[in-house]
This record gives C-alpha cells, sequence and structure tokens, in this order.
C-alpha cells in the first residue's frame, strides 16, 4: 500500500463501505492501522484519514468503521485473468472482495478510514 502522501490521481476510488473492525496495531508515523473484519475474520491495513482523531483509536477494540476503498491505476504484473478486478469501474465488487484481493495484491488495494464509532 501507498503511503499518505501519494497523489491520490494514482487511485481510483471504487467503492465505500461500514464495517465492523477489530484494531490489532497502529502505526503513528505512516497513520496506518492493522485490523482484522469480524465479518470475514480477514485481516489487512487501513490507511487513517487526517480527519480521524489519532489518540482515540485503540488496539485491542473494536469498532465501526467507515471506509473507502481505492484500487491503482496502474495493473503491471497483474495476471491477465484478474486485470479486470481492477480495471473495469461498472462491476459491483463487494468489500469482501477487494479484503480478499488485499491479500494477493497488497499495492493495488487501499483502504482509507473515515469515520470510526466505538461499538
Amino acid at each position: 500500500m501507498s503511503v499518505s502522501s501519494e497523489n491520490r490521481t494514482e487511485w481510483v476510488y471504487r467503492i465505500f463501505d461500514r464495517r465492523v473492525i477489530s484494531v490489532k496495531a497502529k502505526n503513528e508515523q505512516v497513520r496506518k492501522i492493522a485490523v482484522v473484519d469480524l465479518q470475514t475474520n480477514v485481516p489487512f491495513a487501513i490507511e487513517a484519514s487526517k480527519d480521524i482523531f489519532w489518540e482515540a483509536v485503540e488496539v485491542a477494540e473494536s469498532y465501526f468503521a467507515s471506509l473507502k476503498v481505492y484500487t491503482a491505476r496502474d495493473v503491471e504484473g497483474v495476471p491477465p485473468n484478474s486485470v479486470e478486478f481492477f480495471t473495469v469501474l461498472d462491476v459491483d465488487q463487494s468489500m469482501e472482495d477487494f479484503i480478499k484481493a488485499y491479500w494477493l495484491y497488497p499495492k493495488l488495494i487501499k483502504f482509507e478510514l473515515v469515520e470510526l464509532e466505538p461499538l
């Protein structure tokens, strides 16, 4: 995944979703949070927008998280049978699809945390 300072034009906004997550770790230097999606039980990393009050994010706590999902414009190196997943924007992909694809292509999918509410 990219660092927050990278140009947003390198990313294509895909979907917005609310998920229940559990925070496993956080890195203040890059404003990234390691989480587990409690519906799929799959871990992934999310970037916290600058609007998130960082000090309120507690490790080992669960939250309702509002997330935006982006995919990279440059899909070089992706097998031909997977390119469509990243390039066709009018296909409804589920959040679960993006979470699972993150494990195969972590540099091509970015999750941005835009709102966090305690359970």
